[in-house]
């Protein structure tokens, strides 16, 4: 009797609990992406990477992100939280490589990825689509190559897809534009757009109307064809557009208000470079509004912007005969005397080739060919003015150093005044110390660079 009521008991609270699990409600894939943070940002970052051409520049390692936010979804619609998250940071981790894999893949096959770009601009997608989808296969299995660093056998595979590309091209830009139009207007029917974006489609059949009667009157009148077909071709990818949101709204099951806040969102997203708070509090005209006095200013600032720089590049442009004077400047030093550099219209000559007693500042008779040469260059530039600098490596303290260099700038200045025949109201004398290496002290070629001295010489 005592064992029939345990076992009642038992198979009862099972039936509860059963009851119980089947009555919790499971979240939506909306629910989950706007409640969990983590899921939502794999989302969006793989948006982005899509957007960057991952899932055919990086395909393997896009697949798995991918699959990564599916069990992400997936487990927090059952409220596995910590496997959402886990599945969710497997996804977002590997999207850095996925990133650095673009990158490579961009590098190693630019020319496939513009004669790529070039049949697709052609219509090729859409005039050749089983043969292009084949060649995408290809890009794909060796960007994949890509990914598993064979790179030899990528360059190996680049030759046959830049041809691939170029033929597509070429039979597409055949094909014509009214020709394109009609196959595209195909693939929006095909897509429902006829049913979902009705207006927008019946647009684009007109066009394509016009154009296939304009050149049953005349074939020779193909540019005014191809006007009308070039717009039913984009009105038709309008429509295919339209009916793919339209049904992503379905698919959420969006009300009326959740497609305004949608669009109200997309308003804000595109607008937060302006750093520019819309008034949605206000009707919509009124944010409209507020956008295009946005977007104006920032025009206004980009003209005035660009009116400047170009008004300062024309100030610093340099003249033929200042070029030939940088030139002969650059002619005069040996490397192991000076490095010579053009600054815009000003000269820097960092010469390293100045021989110092240790820790002095004396001149000897071996520095004046180097001495002769700088005056002969400051002289080719008589309107200039003459900023002298000292540098050290970082042997020594900071105090000898900024005292050491002071005084063998100085030396030199002294040299260029009273040998050399320059004025001394054009020469300012700077002493930096070991402040502003150019190479490293870890090694004597990096501290000898080190111990120079500058003569930066300003023209007006």
């Amino acid at each position: 009797m005592l064992r029939n009521t345990i076992y009642r008991s038992a198979t009862l609270l099972f039936a509860l609990f059963i009851v119980a699990c089947a009555s919790t409600p499971q979240l939506s894939q909306e629910q989950v992406l706007s409640e969990n943070a983590q899921i939502a940002s794999l989302d969006k970052a793989l948006q982005d990477a899509r957007a960057q051409g991952a899932d055919y520049l990086a395909p393997q390692g896009y697949a798995y992100s991918a699959e990564q936010l599916d069990q992400a979804i997936r487990a927090a619609m059952n409220g596995q939280n910590d496997a959402a998250n886990a599945s969710a940071q497997r996804g977002l981790n590997n999207l850095k490589k996925v990133d650095q894999n673009i990158a490579q893949s961009e590098d190693l096959l630019r020319e496939v990825l513009a004669a790529r770009s070039r049949a697709m601009d052609a219509g090729a997608a859409t005039l050749y689509s089983r043969d292009t989808a084949a060649l995408e296969n290809d890009l794909r299995k060796t960007t994949a190559l890509v990914e598993r660093g064979q790179l030899e056998d990528v360059k190996k595979r680049r030759p046959k897809l830049i041809a691939g590309y170029e033929e597509l091209e070429l039979l597409s830009l055949k094909e014509g534009t009214v020709d394109t139009a009609v196959a595209t207007l195909a693939k929006a029917k095909e897509n429902g757009a006829a049913k979902y974006a009705p207006k927008t489609y019946k647009l684009a059949e007109e066009e394509l109307a016009l154009a296939q009667s304009v050149l049953d009157a005349d074939r020779t009148k193909t540019e005014k064809a191809n006007a009308h077909a070039a717009r039913a071709t984009w009105l038709a990818n309008r429509s295919i557009g339209v009916t793919e949101l339209i049904r992503d709204f379905d698919r959420r099951d969006y009300s009326r208000e959740d497609v305004v806040l949608w669009y109200q969102a997309q308003l804000d997203e595109i607008a937060e470079p302006m750093e520019t708070a819309l008034p949605f509090d206000k009707s919509n005209r009124d944010v409209v509004t507020s956008m295009q006095g946005s977007v104006s200013d920032l025009i206004k600032q980009r003209d005035e912007t660009a009116a400047a720089r170009s008004q300062y590049e024309q100030e610093l442009s340099l003249t033929a005969e200042q070029e030939a004077a940088i030139d002969k400047v650059e002619a005069m030093f040996a490397s192991f005397e000076a490095n010579v550099y053009q600054q815009r219209k000003n000269v820097l000559i960092s010469a390293h080739g100045f021989r110092f007693p240790p820790g002095g500042s004396e001149l000897e008779a071996e520095n004046f060919t180097l001495l002769n040469k700088i005056t002969k260059a400051i002289d080719t530039f008589p309107d200039s003015a003459i900023r002298v600098s000292g540098h050290t490596d970082s042997t020594g303290s900071h105090g000898v150093n900024q005292k050491l260099s002071e005084e063998r700038a100085g030396k030199v200045a002294k040299f260029l005044t009273e040998v050399g025949g320059i004025s001394a109201d054009r020469i300012t004398v700077y002493g930096y110390g070991a402040s502003r290496p150019v190479a490293s002290n870890q090694t004597t070629e990096g501290r000898s660079a080190n111990r120079r001295v500058e003569i930066l010489i300003e023209n007006p």
